[in-house]
């Protein structure tokens, strides 16, 4: 449910916000919105198709996004995957490394599948607004590397450039990994 608002907001009122997603969104917008999930997820005060539903504040809309990425117990390219997709990433021929990190993909659990899906696909059409918000592919993996794949304090610096990479290609080859449905 928080994905899904939060994707339906920034594609309705953030596509053309100048550093969606690199802007941090109010701390107190953020909590409030969480804790209002938290506690009741039909509270019609969820329904982002309302700016006034989120103090037409795109940027909390994002950071709310992002922080249940990162709480997640598990991230959502999983911890189990982890050392694959980085090792995919290592990969030097670029239709080589996006097939591995496809099959990877693949083997996803289902919920972790399709969320990555609807999160990768909302993505690729921020990616097609970089003239517009300047968040290229890289910009965006630079922000979303750790935060779907999770931080481990004693590989976290080592890994981030190839987060970054694994993300960056799952975006580039948005509709070779995912259908668009």
């Amino acid at each position: 449910m928080v994905v899904y608002q939060c994707i339906q907001a920034v594609d309705l009122y953030g596509l053309g916000v100048e550093g969606i997603y690199r802007q941090s969104g109010s701390l107190t917008h953020i909590n409030k919105l969480k804790t209002m999930f938290d506690t009741d997820s039909s509270n019609p005060l969820l329904d982002f198709r309302n700016p006034e539903n989120f103090y037409h504040d795109v940027n909390s809309v994002t950071g709310l996004l992002k922080q249940f990425l990162r709480d997640l117990p598990n991230p959502l390219l999983t911890t189990e995957h982890h050392s694959e997709l980085i090792e995919a990433a290592k990969l030097d021929d670029d239709i080589v490394r996006r097939d591995s990190l496809h099959a990877i993909i693949n083997s996803l659990p289902d919920p972790n599948y399709a969320t990555l899906r609807s999160l990768t696909l909302h993505l690729h059409r921020v990616m097609e607004n970089s003239h517009v918000n300047r968040m290229n592919s890289h910009n965006l993996s630079v922000i979303f590397g750790p935060t779907v794949m999770g931080t481990d304090p004693a590989t976290s610096i080592a890994d981030a450039g190839w987060q970054i990479k694994v993300v960056d290609t799952i975006l580039q080859n948005t509709y070779e990994i995912f259908d668009d449905e």
